[in-house]
Parts: structure tokens; C-alpha cells; sequence
């Protein structure tokens, strides 16, 4: 008898605790799903160090949306040569691109934070994500009259890049990210399995499937599985491994191939 009673005590115990830990585990995943926006979509915190970097290399420049929020942006180089335009990781202020780059031989590095980061208002959203992109492409081919030739994007900005292909520019994926559902599974694991994000933001092989000169630049070590495995599932794009070089020579080493 005390052997069953003590069988069905720890079983009890067992249970109870089955039962808090599942508790907190519903829990968490509720909360990620009440905040998924701000996951899938974060503001980008203004990198003092960054633009202190580039404050005697870049001019300031501004986009306009089709609602009138402004987007700040910085261009560096000579503006009448080539424009590269890079579209920041979702929590990169697009000053810190640039004060790693330093400078871009031949070419103009342009980029600009999206609604709600850095020092931008407005608060970024799926339904305002690809139009924004569109509407920075044509406030890039302002700087000089010319579509940009090169068109950059890291982590969930490369999914931006490949919405504007073009039969004539160079799309360099630094980094991707499938899409932004893997970017949010990647982070929180079995805490928010990506079957229940709701984000529906990817790259498309209809977008890229017309060009011939889309590369993916492998930076950072813990991307390397996350490249490989965009490589094996789209053919034809090249991968090249920045390693310990600078990350202007590694830019410059993929375009000037094209």
C-alpha cells in the first residue's frame, strides 16, 4: 500500500509540474504571437557610433513615401559613378552598412532605414514592407538619373533586393534569409515554430528566376548552413565566402565578376 501510495504521489508531482511547465510554455508562445509585428518588423535603434563614423564621408539624403513619411538615408562616393543601394537587415540602422564598407571604389553606396528605425517615424507593417522598398529603389535612381546597378540587401533586407531585379543590375544577397517566418523560427526555435507566423514575406523564385546576376555573399560564420541551403534550392546563384577580408573587397570581388 505505502509502495502504490508513493507511486501515486510522485506521479502527482510528475503532473503538476508537466502542467506549469506547459503553462508557461502556451504562455510564451501567446506572447510571441500578440508581438509577432514588432518581431517580423522591429525599428532599427540609431547606431551613434555608426553615423559618427561616417560624419565626414556621407551626405544625407531623404525619401519621401507616397503617405509622406520621410526616410533618412546616407550616400557615399562620387554620386555620377554606379549606385550600389543596400537594404539593411530588419534591426540594422543602414549607417552601420556603410561604416564598415568605409567606401566602395567606382561606385556610390547608397542606403536608408525604413519607417520607424532609426530616426524615422511611422511604424513598419507587412502591408507597407515591399512598397517602401519600391518607393527607396526610385529615390536611389534620383541620385544621379540612373537605376542603381547594383542592388544589395542583408538578412530580411535581401528579400527587399530581390523585388527589384532587373535584366540589368546586379543582385548581391549578403547573408539571407529565406524568408521572414524562417528569420523568426530561426530565433525563438520550438518557442514559435514557423508554422505559426503569420508574416508572409519571402523571396520568390518568380522575382529572381529572370536574372542571371543575382550572388549571395557569405559574411558572417553563423549564416553559413542558412547560404548553403538557399544555394541548393535555387540553381544558378553563385556563392562566395568573404572570410577575413574587408568588406569592401569582398563586395567589390563578386561585381566586378558580373
Amino acid at each position: 500500500m505505502k509502495i502504490k501510495e508513493l507511486a501515486l504521489g510522485t506521479l502527482s508531482r510528475i503532473l503538476r509540474y508537466a502542467g506549469i511547465i506547459i503553462l508557461i510554455y502556451i504562455s510564451m508562445v501567446f506572447y510571441l504571437a500578440l508581438t509577432e509585428r514588432r518581431n517580423a518588423f522591429p525599428r532599427a535603434i540609431t547606431h551613434n557610433e555608426a553615423r559618427e563614423a561616417i560624419t565626414n564621408k556621407a551626405r544625407a539624403i531623404n525619401c519621401t513615401l507616397d503617405d509622406g513619411t520621410k526616410l533618412e538615408g546616407f550616400v557615399v562616393g562620387n554620386e555620377q559613378n554606379n549606385v550600389i543601394l543596400y537594404y539593411p537587415d530588419a534591426d540594422e540602422d543602414a549607417a552601420q552598412f556603410l561604416a564598415e564598407l568605409d567606401s566602395l571604389p567606382g561606385y556610390a553606396a547608397a542606403t536608408f532605414n525604413y519607417r520607424g528605425s532609426g530616426e524615422n517615424k511611422g511604424t513598419p507593417s507587412q502591408e507597407t514592407f515591399e512598397s517602401d522598398a519600391q518607393m527607396i529603389y526610385e529615390c536611389a535612381s534620383q541620385i544621379n538619373g540612373k537605376a542603381p546597378k547594383v542592388v544589395a540587401g542583408r538578412g530580411t533586407g535581401a528579400i527587399l533586393a530581390t523585388k527589384m531585379v532587373k535584366k540589368e543590375n546586379i543582385i548581391l544577397l549578403i547573408d539571407p534569409v529565406w524568408s521572414i517566418a524562417d528569420a523568426i523560427s530561426d530565433k525563438y526555435r520550438l518557442l514559435y515554430p514557423k508554422f505559426l507566423v503569420r508574416a508572409d514575406v519571402k523571396i520568390e523564385k518568380k522575382d529572381i528566376s529572370t536574372s542571371n546576376n543575382i550572388e549571395i555573399l557569405s559574411d558572417r560564420a553563423r549564416f553559413s548552413d542558412r547560404n548553403h541551403k538557399i544555394i541548393q534550392d535555387f540553381e544558378g546563384i553563385n556563392l562566395s565566402k568573404r572570410g577575413s577580408k574587408p568588406l569592401s573587397e569582398a563586395i567589390l570581388g563578386v561585381i566586378n565578376r558580373k
